[in-house]
């Protein structure tokens, strides 16, 4: 009787101790605490950036605009001053001699200098948007579906005091956000770096070396002296060679699949054809090792093209569409698991949702979320993103405008097709 009573008490223990698992593992993370750089991703105003830099570098930069020289320039947001900080061009499709993007280091001439804690922020030209609301908006989802994503805002930006145009503020992936988001920075932390001209990866085993790892396609943003690259030639060859009989097993400890699907299904959702999946191999995403363990992280990073696919973008695109050479390796493998597929299918079905989420306290407005966001940042920055100046087209207005409405059209579009592609699936 003792050992039966025993074996009840050890079966229930289980049996909460399960259960807790898996409510803890649903339980949403608690939100970042507050930074002082809250008041820069504001997102309820345009902020003004204003920059005074010699007049002969300024040119020299929009000249050399592909080279990635710095620049000394003073730095002016709201009181706040910064003096002395390193600006350069950036960016790959979208560098521009005429608006540049431009990267902002805080301590780039002065050691530990920050603006609100800040070491660094790009100021994203949006020259393949004419929107300029596809960073801002995919990100904020990311965000809104409780994935970390860099926060964005828009702002004026003055060189010289002279518009220089309508810029996004994007908080770079760096320490610092590692520690906002994940509460430690002593990890590896990874740029996957895509050029122009480099043949498009697969997530294909290159080999055992990790040096065909790191610095390309993986550039070490952490730890550039010694980024420790063999644990992604480990997960390479996990992902490549390991049978289906042990692949979750041996998977595991490197990455969270649940989460991997969960990223790509955004992606998907968001029609970006230059994501994880994107028409060009992988592209667009950081990749951070947490320290002391092999486990990785995707961060999203640059959605530009998001939106572009439009609102019937098939959720299979560039997944199964694809000839076998030119399917993502990790991405086959994840979604060769019936429970793993069916998580890609629910999570399509959340973002379509949520996408779609009316206000619950205005019954009279038929709008969606990203509708309403949309107009939200039309009304914030329709005076100023097709202001006409030197750095604009006389056609700007009109294409502003029809990519506002684009948008619009999307958010009110892709949830029912995407809702239906996913019923199709389940069949």
């Amino acid at each position: 009787m003792f050992r039966c009573r025993l074996h009840v008490v050890v079966a229930v223990a289980a049996l909460v101790a399960a259960v807790s698992a898996r409510v803890a593992a649903q339980t949403p993370a608690a939100p970042p605490a507050p930074s002082p750089a809250d008041a820069l991703f504001d997102d309820t105003v345009v902020h003004e950036i204003r920059l005074t830099i010699n007049s002969k570098d300024w040119s020299a930069l929009k000249t050399d605009y592909l080279a990635n020289t710095y620049y000394p320039t003073d730095l002016r947001w709201r009181d706040q001053v910064v003096r002395n900080i390193g600006i350069r061009s950036r960016g790959t499709g979208s560098r521009s001699g005429i608006k540049p993007g431009l990267r902002v280091d805080f301590d780039r001439y002065t050691t530990g200098q920050t603006l609100l804690g800040l070491k660094s922020f790009v100021l994203r030209n949006n020259t393949q948007d004419a929107s300029g609301m596809h960073e801002r908006i995919s990100m904020l989802f990311f965000r809104r579906m409780g994935v970390p994503a860099p926060r964005e805002t828009h702002a004026r930006l003055y060189v010289n005091n002279a518009y220089a145009g309508l810029y996004t503020i994007v908080e770079s992936v760096d320490k610092d956000f590692l520690k906002r988001v994940d509460g430690e920075d002593g990890g590896y932390l990874y740029k996957y770096d895509y050029n122009v001209n480099d043949k498009p990866w697969y997530f294909d085993d290159r080999g055992s070396d990790p040096g065909l790892y790191v610095p390309s396609p993986f550039k070490p943003e952490t730890h550039e002296l010694d980024p420790r690259p063999e644990k992604l030639a480990d997960l390479v060859r996990i992902v490549n060679q390991d049978s289906d009989a042990v692949f979750r097993k041996t998977v595991q400890p490197f990455l969270d699949l649940d989460k991997f699907i969960k990223h790509i299904a955004i992606e998907v959702f968001l029609a970006d054809n230059d994501g994880f999946n994107g028409n060009w191999g992988m592209n667009n995403f950081y990749f951070y090792r947490f320290e002391n363990r092999d486990l990785f992280q995707f961060i999203p990073w640059d959605k530009s093209e998001a939106f572009k696919g439009g609102p019937e973008y098939g959720i299979w695109h560039n997944i199964l569409d694809m000839p076998a050479p030119a399917q993502n390796r990790l991405t086959m493998r994840a979604l060769g698991y019936a429970d793993l597929r069916s998580r890609f299918l629910d999570t399509l079905a959340e973002c379509a949702r949520s996408l779609g989420e009316a206000d619950p306290a205005a019954s009279m407005d038929s709008r969606g979320w990203m509708e309403r966001e949309v107009d939200r940042e039309y009304e914030q920055i329709k005076d100023w993103a097709a202001v006409a100046d030197e750095d604009k087209s006389s056609d700007s207005k009109e294409a502003f405008n029809q990519e506002t409405a684009n948008l619009r059209a999307f958010a009110r579009r892709r949830p029912g097709f995407v809702l239906t592609e996913v019923a199709s699936s389940r069949r």
